[in-house]
Parts: structure tokens; sequence; C-alpha cells
């Protein structure tokens, strides 16, 4: 059977995977065996192209005589990838070398306002010649893997005096790129008419966008110190691309244009209500205490846009200082309720202007065909399934009729939200608008969100004075009065656990209750078991302590469900799942039906009355769900003990939700009730969306605080106090190798690898590891970060082809046809931006044939890392994104994603159980300390492949470099022709733009 490959494919693959050896250092390798490894395994990923068989490449290297092949060995003739004699007279020139401190300063400055270098001055410009596209200021050269363009750039002096060249700076960090130049020592004048001739020399093997910029320096006209002297600048961007073809069907779809969001919605003096969802003849719980709206007081509102321009107190007007006063004094008991109501007030203000970003214009609704009592319309909002935006039943929204929207005061209705399906919301207006409706009459719709989380934290702040709880929110020391004698035995349901000596400890200490008042902290790193360790504790509690009570919260509901089905298995009869009417049933897990408040014969919730309620050894409910309990208005101390999961991933007024009014300290003699919080500070915290409240400490959780700054929580010589924190050190999920670089980074290298063996090195003889035995690939793709329509999120089109070429190789079929020999459920794939999440589900689900004939491929998930919290999955592929336009050393931009960020990289990377592959930009990666430490990790353990790893990641040249760029100019644009968004710097919720996370429905 003929080859598919003509004799000139089969050699230009020859030579492209001699190059491949040469930058990965393996040009010396000649075994046979080894070499066809290397090219089934890590080359053709990079190839971009369909490659032909090892076989077949070596026949074409052979009849080229472009290599000697025998049954063993293959040696490929090298030949000198630049030579050209078409320009024998040239010398190569050094890329950015010899670089002063003035110029490094000049270039910052050069990048802020590229086009300012773009143009010709006094009559000296530049000419260029070559194949390329010239596209908003940057030269773009398009490359076909393997084959050389040349470009040439002609500096001519146009004018009617001599200038001088002075300095020639190509600067370009990958070896894309070679300079040529005249065979002229600089200085050199030029006269009237006279060209200076700069040759660039484009080749890769790699897909991929390889930046590079040049920069001439000259010498005006004039002698020195006479009128029209001095020097002077012109600069040409250069960027040469080479696609892979599922990357180019990534490309953005439209262009990137910023939208400006117009304030507030325009509530009419005219509203006219639907029917609100009716709550159930089931609610028997009272509610006794009334829960106010505390709405953010007017004058805050109109004082924001102040309060963002980060002006100092000393500088800013009286009302603007005293708020940053109090926003900048350290918290403490004294001023703790004034100051996270602020807080939260300015992070509600903050949501009030995201969510406009979902507002519908001119968007048809239609007559539900199944609900007629109340009758409904249907109004279909994408992104729903995904919180984006939050809409739950019982919540509202603002619709006003196209055709009314040019009157002054058009009617405003307010429809209700009755039920969600998928993609659909079932609404119920008023009957003034059903009477006149018809299907396909357009509507502007304004969303809103449930300001129900908001109220309750309000009220926490409020209670927390009133129940006098500073003996527990700011610690000074135990009452040493246990709950038990000291040589009590535990018998633990969990026998595994008794292998572990830190959670022994953390479970005696919170049986013994001897940290009251102050809480007990579990420290749980990734993978250590700080639930399971949480769950044995709360049933050793209701074991030994016959007369405990016990709250068990989690911030979200799978949280929650969690807590629920383990301690279901040994307290069936003992523990109730308190559930919002506002949850999806279909979303709530079957084992936990039998004991959660909803009623299968009725199909609705109920809430028993808080006597019944009362009866329950243990109450399972979210944080801001407690608030009901708090409303039913439940005895100080019928809780003995609260137990709050995920405790670092929740603003500290929300763990107040389901401390204050439900617990009591006591002045004198017994404490009062027992609080543990379980959590890890070194992971993620709250999802904040205001820059002020992510600034001034919002963002800390209680447990998060009190280990940082609270002296009982501090390690000591000795280690941590085991009175009050115990920090579990037994890792049981990640495969040493994964786990190595955050363990040294973040946990001081203290953790054990305990995972099963044949589990975590389920993946260390895989043929697609780049070295045997190491579970981590870094993939360096020279992207190009892009955006598209109106979305300001970056993608990054090869990264997201390159991530789908492992998927296609970690999931390729079995025998059985359709059948993934890995299931997707058990591969995850991260990234820090809405935008790339959205391309890879494409790829998965659209445009890859192999992929999406899978059977299951829809459980494979992609999500951002704050999705990822808490979970885990055989295999992690990470997409890093950001590339920026330029990669010389002033491209830096350390705002969003992963850079700069430990506690977002420290969960990226800890998600994997048995393999882990990153897809990022090494030469922006390397000037970021955490991740210049793990490129270095893959790079000596042979785990690092794709484009050229740079030889030196130089992070203080870096770090020197991004504090010129912010001194030299006050610009808002950015270093590599981007406008920076003002929510991309200290801005308005640049989080929100870039990550859009969920809008929270954990009620």
């Amino acid at each position: 059977m003929p080859s598919k490959f003509s004799c000139r494919q089969l050699r230009e693959a020859g030579q492209c995977f001699e190059s491949f050896l040469v930058v990965r250092g393996l040009d010396m390798e000649t075994d046979r065996e080894r070499l066809r490894t290397i090219y089934n395994r890590d080359f053709k990923i990079s190839f971009g192209t369909p490659a032909p068989g090892f076989s077949s490449m070596l026949y074409g290297m052979k009849i080229a005589n472009l290599a000697y092949v025998t049954k063993t060995r293959v040696r490929f003739f090298r030949l000198d990838r630049w030579a050209d004699v078409r320009f024998p007279e040239k010398r190569r020139m050094k890329l950015g070398s010899d670089i002063s401190k003035h110029h490094k300063s000049l270039l910052a400055k050069i990048f802020y306002d590229r086009s300012e270098y773009l143009h010709g001055k006094h009559g000296v410009d530049v000419e260029v010649h070559g194949p390329h596209e010239a596209r908003d200021g940057q030269l773009l050269i398009r490359l076909d893997l393997n084959r050389k363009e040349v470009l040439t750039l002609r500096l001519r002096n146009g004018g009617t005096q001599s200038v001088t060249l002075t300095h020639l700076f190509p600067l370009c960090r990958t070896p894309q790129f070679a300079f040529y130049n005249e065979d002229q020592e600089l200085p050199c004048p030029l006269g009237p008419g006279e060209c200076y001739e700069l040759h660039v020399h484009c080749k890769t093997g790699f897909v991929g966008y390889f930046p590079a910029t040049v920069l001439w320096e000259l010498l005006g006209p004039g002698e020195s110190g006479s009128e029209g002297a001095g020097t002077f600048y012109i600069a040409r961007f250069l960027a040469a691309v080479a696609h892979s073809p599922l990357a180019a069907q990534l490309k953005p779809v439209t262009p990137f244009k910023r939208t400006r969001i117009t304030g507030n919605p325009v509530v009419t003096n005219r509203i006219e209500e639907g029917e609100r969802p009716d709550r159930g003849k089931g609610y028997d719980l009272e509610l006794s205490m009334a829960l106010g709206t505390y709405y953010p007081p007017p004058r805050l509102r109109q004082l924001l846009p102040m309060l963002l321009q980060g002006r100092s107190i000393f500088t800013a007007p009286k009302e603007i200082a005293e708020i940053k006063a109090q926003l900048e004094t350290a918290l403490k008991w004294r001023n703790y309720e004034v100051k996270l109501r602020l807080l939260l007030h300015l992070e509600e203000l903050q949501m009030e202007h995201d969510i406009r970003h979902y507002d519908l214009e001119s968007v048809p609704m239609t007559w539900d065909p199944v609900d007629q009592n109340p009758r409904l319309l249907t109004l279909e909002v994408p992104g729903v399934t995904e919180s984006r935006p939050s809409v739950l039943r019982g919540d509202h929204l603002f619709a006003i009729l196209s055709s009314e929207t040019h009157q002054e005061d058009p009617i405003t209705y307010k429809g209700f939200v009755h039920k969600v399906e998928l993609d659909r919301v079932k609404l119920s207006f008023s009957m003034s608008l059903l009477s006149r409706f018809v299907d396909g009459l357009t509507f502007k719709v304004n969303f809103t969100f449930n300001r129900q989380p908001l109220r309750v934290q309000h009220r926490a702040l409020e209670l927390t004075g009133r129940w006098l709880l500073w003996p527990m929110l700011f610690p000074v020391a135990s009452r040493d009065i246990p709950l038990l004698p000291s040589d009590v035995k535990l018998k633990l349901y969990d026998r595994s656990l008794e292998s572990n000596p830190e959670q022994l400890q953390a479970m005696r200490h919170i049986v013994m209750g001897t940290t009251r008042p102050a809480p007990y902290i579990i420290f749980g790193p990734p993978g250590t078991g700080k639930t399971v360790t949480l769950v044995e504790a709360i049933k050793q509690v209701v074991k030994h302590l016959p007369k405990a009570h016990i709250l068990a919260c989690a911030p979200s509901n799978s949280g929650a469900d969690l807590l629920c089905q383990r301690l279901r298995v040994h307290l069936p009869s003992s523990i109730y799942r308190l559930l919002a009417p506002s949850r999806d049933i279909r979303m709530v897990p079957e084992d936990i039906k039998p004991c959660c408040n909803w009623d299968a014969k009725k199909g609705e919730y109920v809430f028993p009355a808080k006597k019944q309620l009362q009866e329950y050894r243990v109450l399972i409910t979210t944080l801001i769900t407690a608030g009901r309990l708090v409303s039913a208005q439940f005895p100080i101390d019928h809780f003995t003990h609260i137990f709050i999961d995920e405790a670092g991933h929740c603003m500290e007024p929300e763990s107040l939700v389901a401390i204050a009014g439900l617990m009591e300290v006591k002045e004198t003699g017994d404490p009062g009730g027992q609080l543990v919080l379980a959590g890890d500070p070194r992971q993620l915290g709250p999802v904040l969306r205001s820059p002020l409240t992510q600034k001034h400490g919002l963002g800390y959780s209680l447990l998060e605080r009190l280990l940082t700054y609270n002296s009982l929580y501090k390690k000591g010589p000795d280690g941590y106090d085991p009175q009050f924190i115990t920090k579990l050190l037994r890792n049981y999920r990640s495969h040493p190798t994964i786990l190595d670089i955050p363990n040294q980074l973040y946990y001081e290298g203290e953790l054990q690898a305990c995972a099963d063996v044949v589990d975590r090195e389920r993946f260390c003889r895989w043929a697609g590891l780049p070295q045997q035995g190491f579970p981590i690939i870094f993939h360096g793709v020279m992207g190009k970060d892009e955006r598209e329509g109106n979305s300001p999120s970056f993608f990054n089109p090869e990264e997201a082809a390159t991530v789908t070429s492992y998927l296609k190789l970690l999931l390729a079929p079995s025998s059985k046809k359709g059948k993934a020999r890995l299931s997707p459920r058990s591969v995850g794939v991260i990234s820090p931006y809405r935008k790339q999440v959205e391309k890879i589900r494409y790829c998965i689900t659209k445009l890859d044939r192999e992929l999406r004939g899978l059977d299951d491929i829809k459980d494979l998930k992609v999500g951002s890392v704050e999705e990822f919290q808490g979970q885990e999955r055989s295999v992690i592929l990470i997409s890093t994104v950001r590339s920026s336009q330029n990669f010389v050393q002033l491209d830096l931009d350390f705002n969003l994603g992963f850079l700069k960020n430990p506690k977002r990289f420290n969960v990226a990377v800890t998600r994997a159980k048995a393999l882990l592959i990153v897809v990022g930009n090494p030469l922006l990666l390397g000037h970021d300390p955490d991740w210049k430490v793990f490129l270095e990790f893959c790079k000596e353990n042979g785990g690092y492949t794709g484009c050229p790893f740079p030889a030196k990641l130089d992070l203080q040249q870096g770090q020197n470099l991004l504090q010129g760029l912010s001194k030299l100019s006050p610009s808002t644009s950015g270093p590599h022709g981007h406008d920076c968004l003002p929510q991309e710097r200290e801005g308005e919720g640049g989080l929100s733009l870039q990550v859009e996370p969920e809008w929270r429905n954990e009620l």
C-alpha cells in the first residue's frame, strides 16, 4: 500500500524531528528504539499536522542522504539550520545582549507607548520587505512548520540631513528568530538616501505565537547641542505565527470590543408584581426573629467612585478619609461589627455592578405550555445552569417591553421565578401583562441577585456584639475545663484513622472540649482527610456526650451533602439535613433524601417546627441556611458543638451566621459551646468581587485570620499547640512527585505521601510521559492571548489545542467501541480564565470528532480553579493561558490568572492523584517565584516538553523590569498593545470579568 506522504513530506518531518531533538538536548541520542519512543510519545503532539510513522520518516531521511540508519542505530546528518548562501556576508547578531539599565527603563516606556515609536522621525523610517501582514502596529509572519521565511527591515534616511545609528537591539528570547545585519560597526552614519538593512530569519518546528521586537536608536540631525539634535528611537514589533489546524478553528469569532456598563437599571415609578411561588403548607419552622434589609447606605454608593481611586487618607476628602481609615484599621473587637459591615456593603455594591453583565436586550418570552396555575412565561437565560447568573426559585427580575423602553416612565414588570429548567426560567408576571401578552413579545431584562445571604450575615454581625462572642472570635486562652475524664478511650467508627496520630490527636481534643471558648482548628492540607477527621469527631461527640447537640455546616451544598452522607453511615436516625426551598431536588444525592426535609409524597420541602428539630442530635445545613435556625430563635444553649467544614472558603461574616445567636460563651465557669473549624488557609479563600474588599480583609476567613494573627494558633519551636490546632500531615491523594513542590512551598515539607500505591502510580509507565516514572508533564506552548466579542476574558487557542491532544491520548477508545480506557469522569481540566474554559469545552464536545463521540464525554469537567477546590481527579490538565503578546523582559502581567497567586497555584496542582499535565508559556511563568520552582523541577526530572526551555529563568530581572514599568508610565495602555481595563488594574471587579465566578446559590 503506497505511503500517503510524499518523499518531501517525509524529509520535512525528519528535519523537524531532528530540530525537536536539538532543542530538547537529545541530539546525541542514536538508539533507534529510544528515538522511536520520543517520536511517537512527544514529537507527534508538537508537530501540529498529521505526522508519518517513525519508520517512514527514517526512510525519507535515508534516501535524502540526511540520516544513517541501521536496525539498532540512527544518526542524523545535522545541517546549519540558519545557514543561508544568499547572505554570506551577513553576521548573526546577539539578541538583546548588553542592554544597560537605562535602555531597559527606556524599553519599558516604549512598550507602554508603542504607537509613538512606530512612525518615522526626521525623515527616517523602516521599510519592510518580505511576507508579512501589518496588524495593530505589528508585523505578522505566518509560518509553515520547518519552512523558513525571511523579512528584511530596511532603515532608510529619507530626510535631508545625516543621522547616526548608534544602537540596534533585536530583542527576542526564542530560537524561532535569527537576526543578520550588514557587516558594519555601530555607530553608523546614514546620509540622506542611505539605508541600513536587518535580515530577520523565521523558522519553527512548533506551533505557537513567537513575538520579537527590534529597536533602533539614532542620533538626530545637527551638531550635538544644536536645535534638532538628540537621540530618538524607532521600533518594530514582530510576531511569527504557526497554527495547528485545531487552533486555527478557535481564533476570535469577532474582534474584541469592550462594553461599558451604564450603571444600575432604571426601575420606573410604575412597578407591577407577579405572583410569588407558594412556600408550601409544610413550613412550620417559627420566624420569631425579624431579619432586617440592611441595604448599603445611599451616601456610600455615591462615594464609591472616589473610594476606587485609591487616594491616600491624607489627600482624600474628609468623608472618604474616614471610610478609608475604617478600612485600613486592623480588625479588632472594638471595630469588628463596623468594619465587616462596611466591607459587606462594598461587596454588595460591586455585585450590583457585576450583575449588569447579564442583562438582556430585546429578548422574547413565550407561554409555558405546562404550568397554568399560575400562568407562567418562559425566558431563555444562557449560562443559568452554571449560575452565571444565579437564578433560583423565589428570585425575581425586572422586565420592560422593548417597545416601551423609549418612554419616559414605562411600566416595569417584576417577575418571580417559579422554576428553573436547564437554560430556561419560568416566571410569573402581573395579570395586566399576561392579558396583553403574545408569544415572541420582546423585553429588556434586568437581573437581580438574592440578598438573603448578605442580610443574614449583617444580622450575624449585630448578634455577635449582643452575645459577647469576643472570647471565641479573639481568643486569648482556654479555661481548660474538660467534658470527659482525661483517660477516656475513643473507639473509632473508621478504624483506618487509628494509624494516623494527627487525626487521633484532633479528635481527642475536640471530644474533651479543653479548647473552649477558643475554637479548635483542623488544619487540613490537600488530601489529608480533614473532612474524614471532622466527621469522625462528630460521631465521637454523639457517642461520648449524650447531652450534646451538634450543628454541622459547610459554605456549599455539596460540602454539607458530603457531611450528611458520611454521618448517615453510623448515625442514620440521629441526623437531619435541612435544605433551602430554592434547592433543585434533582441535584440532591439520592442517599440523603431519606434524612432531609424533602417530602416526596407532597413533592415539596417541609420545615419542621423548632421543637421537632431540637430532637435530632445532629442538624446539617449550609452556613446561610443556618440563619433560619437563628430566625426560629433556637435556645442559645441548645447547640453544644458547631462544626464548620471548608471553613477557609467562606467570609468571616458567613461563618458567624452559624454561630451568632446559636452558641453561647459563658462569662465564668463552664465556657459554653465548642466551635470547630476545618480547612486550609493555603488554599483559596472566599470568592470576592470587589477590589476594595479583597484589599481590606474580607477575603480572610475566620480560620485564616486566627491562624495568621492569633498567638494561640501560631507555630512555635515545637510545632503547633495541639490543644488548639492540629495540622494533618498524611496525604492520601497524590503521587509523591505531584505533592513535592506544593509541599515544599506551602507546608514546610511536612506532608507525607500515603496514597494507595496502585492508584497513585497508575500513569508512571504511560507512553505519553517524557520521562517514565515521573508523572508530571509541563508542555511549553508559546501561544497568544486572545479576546473576542465583548468578553474581556482571555483564551489561548494553541494551549486549548494542546490540551485537546493530550485528552485524545488519555481517552483513546479501547476495543469496546465508544468506551474510553480512562473514564472522562476521572479527568479534569483547569483554567483560570472563563473564555478558555469555554473554548476547551467547545473542542471536546464539538470540534474533535474522536472526543465528542465518546459515550460519557460530558462527565469530563472543565472549570476554573475555584470550581475544583475540594475536588480531585486521577488526571488533571491545566491551561495557564497567559502568554502576553511580547516576551521581552518587560511584558509581565501579574494581575490575574496563576501569576503571583500562590493559593490558586496550590489548589490547581494538588487536585491530581496520578498524573498532572500543565500547558503554558515557560518564559512568562518563569518570572513567578512559585512557577519558577515548578518549571525547574520538571526540567531537572525530564518532565518538560514542547517549545524550547528558556536557558535561564531570571526572576530578579523580571521583577526589576516590572517595577520599572510601573514607574515610567501612568498610561493605562498595556505593555503589549491592549488597553488595560480598569478592572484589570486595581479597579472594579477584575476577577468577575476574567474568571467570571459562579453567582452564589448556596442558600
